[in-house]
C-alpha cells in the first residue's frame, strides 16, 4: 500500500455502511422474534396434535433457526464493516502523524513511505560533527520511516482480512439463497475471528493483561474512537476491568438489550432444563433492566453482564471511580443471574451504599454486587450435593474477583481508594480464595458474614492483617454452624482445647480466628427442619436495614474506614 491510498482513504464511509446494515439487521431481527412468538411457540403449546402438527412444528423450528443465523449474519456484516473503517481510520491517524513530524522537522515523505533529510550547508562544519549529524538523520529518518511503514502494513493487512472476511458473507448469502445452510456456522465462526482482531490490532492487552494495562490502553485512545468501540464492542468492553466505570456502564447498557434479544431467540426453541435456565437469566437481566431505570440515588453503574455459566452480573450503587469507598460484595450459596437476583442480591448491595451515606455523609461510598462466578447451587437442600461440598467454584471465581478489585483502583481517579472485600454465605470461601491469590487481595479490609469457613485457619492468613478483618454471624444462622466434614477436626464452639472447624476451615465467628467480631440480630431460629429444607431465615439478614439489626450499620461502617466504630460483639 503506498502513503496516498491510505491518506486519502474515507473510512467514515464503511463506518456509515455499518450503521445502514444495523437498520436492516434490527429491522429483520422483529421479523425472527414473530416467527417464535407467532408461529413456532403457539403451534407447539396448542391443541393441534398429530404427524402433520408435528412436521409444521418441525419445518418452523429450522425455519426459526436459519432466520436467527441470517439475523447474526447481518449483525456480523454491519459490526465487520465499521470494524474495517475503524482500523483504517486509526491507521490512518498514525499515518498523519508521523508524517506530520517528519515533515515538521524539515524530512521529506515519499509515496513509497521513503524518508529523506533535509539537506544542511556543511561547509562551516567539523568533519566529525558532520558525521555526528549525519548519523542522526539517518536515525531519525528510519524511526519516521518505520512508523509510516507500520501504518502502511497494518492497513494492508487489515485490507486483506476484512475483504476475505465479506467475501465470507457474500457467498455464505448466495449459498443460503440457493436454500443450502449447511456450512453457515463455519462462515460464522471465520467471519467473527476476523472481526474480533480489530481490539488487538488497535492494542487491547490480550485476557492475561492486567487491570491497569487496560486502563493504560484505553486512556491514549481518543474520545470519538472510545465511544465507537463501545458501539460496537460492548460486550467486550464493559466486561473488561481496567476499563473505567462509565465507560463499562455505557458500553454494558448498550449490550444489555443485544443479550436479552439473543436470550428471547434461543429461549423459543428450548425446552426442559435448558429452558428453565435460559428464563432465569432472562428474568434477571430484565429484573436489572429495572433497577437501572429506577430514579433516586445512589446512581446505579451497570459493570458486567453476560450468559456464561449461571449468568454474570455486576452491579455499583455510587461511582467506584470517583467516590473515596468501595466495597466488592460476593454473594453465595444459590445465587445465579435470575430474578431473585435482582431483587434481592442487587437491593443488599444498594442498601450497603445508603446505609453508608446516610451514616457518613461527609464522604463517598459506592457499593457492587459482584457475581463474576458460578456459585454452587443446591437441589432442594442437600448438601451432599458435590458443587457445594467442594471449594472448586470459590477457587475458580477468586481471580476474576481479584482482578476486579485490581480494576477498581487501576481506574479510581486517586488511584487510591479504600476497597473492603464482602464474602456472604460460600461468597465469603471465594473472598479468602482471592486473598491467596498472587500479590494479595487489593483491598483494605475484609467483611465476612453468614460464613461456613473461608479456607484458612486464622484472620491473619487473610493478608490484610488481622485488625482488618470483620465477621458477623447470627446466632440462629445454621450454615454458621456447620461442622467440618472431619469429625476429629471438629470442637463444640466456645471449645478450650481448640477452634471449631467448619466445612471450609476454621469457624470465623470463633475465638481463635481472630479479627473483630460485630453484632448482629439473632434472627428466626428454625432448627433442624429449617436445615433440612432450606429454611433459613436467620442467614439472609445480614444486609437487611430492619430484620439484621445493627448489622448493615456496622458494615457501613467498616466499608467506610470506620471500624473502629463496630457495635463490637463476643466471638463463639
Amino acid at each position: 500500500m503506498r502513503v496516498s491510498q491510505l491518506r486519502d482513504a474515507k473510512p467514515l464511509l464503511l463506518t456509515d455502511a455499518g450503521d445502514a446494515w444495523d437498520k436492516l439487521a434490527e429491522t429483520f431481527s422483529t421479523h425472527t422474534t414473530d416467527c417464535g412468538r407467532y408461529l413456532h411457540r403457539p403451534l407447539q403449546q396448542g391443541n393441534w396434535g398429530g404427524i402433520t402438527a408435528e412436521s409444521a412444528a418441525d419445518r418452523l423450528a429450522r425455519m426459526q433457526r436459519d432466520l436467527l443465523v441470517a439475523k447474526q449474519e447481518l449483525d456480523a456484516v454491519g459490526t465487520v464493516l465499521r470494524a474495517c473503517g475503524e482500523v483504517f481510520a486509526a491507521q490512518q491517524g498514525k499515518l498523519a502523524h508521523a508524517i506530520e513530524d517528519a515533515t515538521g522537522a524539515g524530512y521529506h515523505v515519499a509515496e513509497d513511505g521513503k524518508v529523506t533529510a533535509p539537506s544542511v550547508d556543511t561547509s562551516g562544519m567539523k568533519p566529525g560533527d558532520v558525521a555526528m549529524m549525519q548519523r542522526d538523520q539517518t536515525t531519525r529518518a528510519q524511526g519516521y520511516a518505520d512508523r509510516i511503514g507500520d501504518a502502511l502494513a497494518a492497513a494492508e493487512k487489515a485490507d486483506k482480512e476484512y475483504a476475505k472476511a465479506i467475501r465470507l458473507f457474500t457467498e455464505a448469502a448466495n449459498r443460503c439463497g440457493r436454500g443450502d445452510w449447511s456450512t453457515k456456522f463455519a462462515d460464522m465462526a471465520a467471519a467473527n475471528a476476523l472481526n474480533g482482531q480489530l481490539l488487538h490490532e488497535l492494542g487491547m492487552p490480550d485476557k492475561n493483561g492486567s487491570p491497569a494495562a487496560v486502563q493504560a490502553w484505553w486512556a491514549q485512545l481518543s474520545p470519538s474512537l472510545q465511544a465507537e468501540l463501545i458501539q460496537d464492542y460492548p460486550q467486550e468492553i464493559g466486561n473488561r476491568d481496567g476499563i473505567p466505570a462509565t465507560d463499562r456502564d455505557r458500553a454494558n447498557r448498550t449490550y444489555l438489550p443485544m443479550l436479552l434479544d439473543s436470550l428471547q431467540s434461543e429461549y423459543e426453541g428450548a425446552d426442559g432444563d435448558k429452558a428453565k435456565a435460559l428464563k432465569d437469566k432472562i428474568e434477571g437481566l430484565k429484573g436489572i433492566q429495572k433497577q437501572l431505570a429506577a430514579e433516586g440515588e445512589p446512581r446505579p453503574y451497570l459493570l458486567g453482564i453476560g450468559s456464561e455459566g449461571k449468568g454474570r452480573a455486576i452491579v455499583s450503587f455510587g461511582n467506584p471511580d470517583t467516590s473515596k469507598n468501595v466495597s466488592a460484595y460476593v454473594p453465595g450459596l444459590n445465587t445465579k443471574l435470575s430474578g431473585h437476583f435482582a431483587s434481592s442480591d442487587v437491593d443488599r448491595a444498594r442498601n450497603v451504599a445508603t446505609m453508608a451515606n446516610k451514616m457518613y455523609p461527609d464522604t463517598t461510598t459506592a457499593s457492587v454486587v459482584w457475581l463474576g462466578y458460578d456459585c454452587p447451587q443446591l437441589d432442594g437442600f442437600k448438601w451432599s450435593a458435590t458443587d457445594v461440598m467442594s471449594e472448586d467454584d470459590a477457587k475458580a471465581g477468586a481471580p476474576a474477583y481479584d482482578r476486579f478489585l485490581s480494576g477498581i483502583r487501576a481506574t479510581h481517579e486517586s488511584g487510591s481508594p479504600h476497597v473492603t472485600a464482602i464474602g456472604h454465605s460460600y461468597g465469603s470461601l471465594t473472598v479468602g480464595q482471592a486473598t491467596q491469590q498472587s500479590g494479595g487481595i487489593p483491598a483494605d479490609d475484609v467483611v465476612l458474614v453468614g460464613s461456613p469457613g473461608v479456607g484458612v485457619d486464622k484472620a491473619s492468613d487473610l493478608g490484610v492483617g488481622a485488625d482488618h478483618v470483620y465477621i458477623g454471624a447470627a446466632e440462629n444462622d445454621q450454615v454458621t454452624y456447620l461442622p467440618s466434614p472431619n469429625p476429629l477436626e471438629y470442637m463444640a464452639p466456645g471449645s478450650e482445647y481448640g477452634p471449631k472447624k467448619n466445612w471450609f476451615g476454621t469457624d470465623p465467628a470463633d475465638d481463635h480466628f481472630g479479627g473483630h467480631h460485630f453484632a448482629v440480630a439473632p434472627g428466626k431460629d428454625t432448627g433442624l427442619t429449617g436445615l433440612a429444607t432450606g429454611d433459613l431465615p436467620a442467614h439472609s439478614i445480614y444486609f437487611d436495614p430492619d430484620a439484621g439489626g445493627d448489622s448493615l450499620p456496622n458494615i457501613a461502617s467498616v466499608v467506610t474506614g470506620h471500624g473502629d466504630r463496630i457495635t463490637a460483639t463476643r466471638p463463639r
